[in-house]
């Protein structure tokens, strides 16, 4: 069965000079199949390729990055990969937004970038699953463990705290967002949120830290 293994651990930080963006960074296995879910700024390459280094990878290894979505904080190492999967709804530069400046398109032009649908199975055990909100074309990944449905969420869930109070930290769309957090509390036997740790999920409720 596929696994997920959390390369990079996700925060929440704030300064009075905006939020400090370090998003989780997943490698799910599936079979012989390296999807990478998000991959990070530039300031956490170097802590990225060692990640990776230190399971014997290197990003030729790596099939498909997903991106859940095109803040600056989960792209900017998208050009180290050569397939790159997005939703279509994604706006990479949407006006006056300081989450996604102009020159994300830019870190996307070098590599060959493909839409990512809701229900598209990626491998088996691994589908993309829409988690509209924060931005119209966040997406999630659901995936079938050994130890229950997995659900990556970028930051449609960003953190335990977020899911409890059913508010993401910014939504484009408030009513798609409280969706989507509906949504995962259903499916979801543990969630690998954008900005937080790994937990499990008891009757919707956020329960256990899991191994960051």
């Amino acid at each position: 069965m596929p696994d997920v293994d959390p390369l990079l651990r996700g925060q929440g930080q704030r300064s009075d000079q905006g939020s400090i963006g370090f998003c989780g960074v997943y490698l799910v296995h599936a079979g012989a199949r390296r999807i990478l879910f998000d991959c990070g700024h530039a300031g956490r390459r170097r802590a990225l390729l060692r990640a990776l280094g230190d399971r014997g990878l290197a990003p030729r290894d790596i099939d498909v990055l997903v991106l859940s979505h095109a803040h600056w904080d989960h792209v900017q190492n998208a050009d180290l990969f050569a397939d790159v999967l997005i939703h279509p709804a994604e706006d990479l530069a949407p006006q006056g937004s300081p989450f996604a400046p102009p020159w994300t398109a830019a870190v996307l032009g070098g590599v060959s970038v493909h839409p990512a649908a809701d229900g598209l199975e990626l491998a088996s055990g691994v589908t993309v699953t829409a988690l509209p909100g924060h931005t119209a074309g966040s997406i999630g990944l659901t995936v079938a463990t050994a130890a229950g449905t997995a659900l990556l969420t970028g930051d449609a869930v960003p953190s335990a705290g977020a899911l409890r109070r059913g508010r993401c930290s910014s939504a484009v769309d408030e009513v798609a967002a409280a969706e989507s957090m509906a949504l995962v509390r259903s499916r979801a036997d543990l969630v690998y949120p954008g900005h937080d740790r790994p937990f499990t999920l008891e009757a919707g409720t956020p329960g256990k830290d899991l191994p960051a």
